[in-house]
């Protein structure tokens, strides 16, 4: 397979790593696991984006430890049964891929970490979230946890240094490799939404899922490895709904239907949505689509090096209260106001995660790739509507990298 990225690009991103934090501490990463998905079932596999951008390997159980000079890999010995199940480890082609030629087995590596950790009592790690984000609903995996837990338990005393904001910052700045990779991945998604779109596809489709399936063949038919997250087709009352993934509805004339998706490119995810129907809009409609243009022209113009998130986000409110008030939705733009009908940010940080990791306190820089998605949601009229780039910020404004995937298709007029 063709790939964008090279040893040395992950050799390159432990290396600035491992400068970053003092030379006597050891960095242990761990990779993520095969979680239960019923009986002796895991659900399919995704790795810890932070050990695949330190080593672009996606095999689980793995562990990556960075000492003073020299990086190795710890990996579990499966059994006879796993690897029939499951199929064996290719240290050849780990070597290869992550630029690490050390590989030891559980025994052996975790005999040398205990040495490690004992002679500075330090490591350096990313820390676990805690086990239950109750804002989202979210139960988060536990190999963070069991890991940090585990190095206590060989020098009790040890001081644990998180390094998620160090790999954050790094991650936020993208890279050649990772802008080709991205570009892809939005070439892929801009593509099957226009194919998706087209009048044979669209008015044949009868329910959600249908799309959701044209979808998944445009991905996979085109090289992606797939879907970058649930993707989301909401038609009527369901495209007021922010993230209907269900998918399992029915799609009539009249309604307009958003399609929220993006491909994954060696782990870089798109983010694009358009919102389609299958016959040309009402003028009410047509009003709320203008609109939420609108709006994405505007925060376009305030996306470039320097800008503040906070400042953005509060400008972009500012002019959509503005074009609510046009549409009879509201009387003032205040921000309560305005968010009943628009009540997400604009924008986040886009890469190896959807919602990528980066400061948002911090000005945008040049070489970071954001989303630009206004949208208008009017659950009493069953109105919803959603504009999505993928934006690169560069040194004097910003490029449109999503710019070949036309606002208006299907039967948009």
């Amino acid at each position: 397979m063709n790939t964008f990225f090279t040893a040395d690009f992950f050799a390159n991103n432990r290396a600035k790593l491992r400068n970053s934090i003092d030379t006597n501490t050891p960095i242990i990463i761990t990779a993520n696991g095969m979680m239960q998905r019923a009986a002796d079932e895991p659900f399919k596999f995704v790795q810890d984006s932070n050990f695949w951008y330190l080593t672009g390997l996606n095999d689980a159980d793995l562990v990556l430890v960075i000492a003073k000079g020299n990086a190795f890999l710890i990996a579990p010995v499966l059994s006879a049964e796993r690897e029939t199940f499951d199929g064996a480890y290719d240290f050849a082609a780990i070597s290869q891929r992550s630029g690490i030629t050390e590989i030891l087995d559980e025994r052996t590596g975790w005999q040398r970490v205990k040495a490690l950790v004992q002679a500075s009592h330090t490591v350096a790690t990313c820390a676990s979230p805690p086990s239950f984000l109750s804002r989202h609903r979210l139960h988060t995996p536990p190999y963070r946890r069991r890991l940090i837990a585990k190095l206590k338990r060989l020098d009790p005393s040890l001081a644990v240094t998180d390094v998620r904001s160090l790999l954050a910052h790094a991650r936020a700045v993208k890279q050649p490799e990772e802008l080709h990779a991205l570009q892809r991945a939005i070439d892929v998604t801009t593509e099957t939404l226009i194919e998706v779109a087209q009048p044979n596809t669209l008015t044949s489709a009868a329910h959600e899922y249908e799309l959701e399936a044209a979808i998944s063949y445009g991905f996979r038919h085109r090289g992606a490895e797939g879907h970058a997250f649930e993707p989301i087709v909401g038609a009527g009352q369901h495209a007021t709904t922010l993230h209907h993934v269900n998918n399992n509805g029915a799609i009539s004339t009249e309604d307009l239907v958003v399609l929220d998706i993006g491909a994954s490119v060696e782990h870089y995810a798109a983010d694009i949505t358009r919102t389609v129907r299958k016959q040309p809009l009402s003028a009410r409609q047509q009003a709320v689509f203008d609109a939420v243009a609108a709006v994405q022209d505007y925060a376009l113009t305030l996306l470039r090096p320097g800008a503040l998130m906070h400042d953005y986000e509060q400008a972009v409110v500012e002019c959509m209260g503005t074009q609510l008030q046009k549409l009879g939705l509201v009387n003032t733009s205040t921000h309560n106001a305005v968010r009943r009908y628009f009540p997400h940010a604009t924008s986040h940080f886009l890469g190896l995660d959807t919602h990528d990791v980066g400061d948002y306190q911090q000005p945008l820089a040049a070489n970071m790739v954001l989303t630009c998605e206004p949208g208008i949601y009017i659950p009493e009229e069953g109105i919803g509507i959603r504009l999505e780039d993928d934006v690169l910020i560069t040194k004097t404004g910003n490029q449109v990298l999503s710019a070949a995937c036309p606002r208006r298709l299907g039967f948009v007029q």
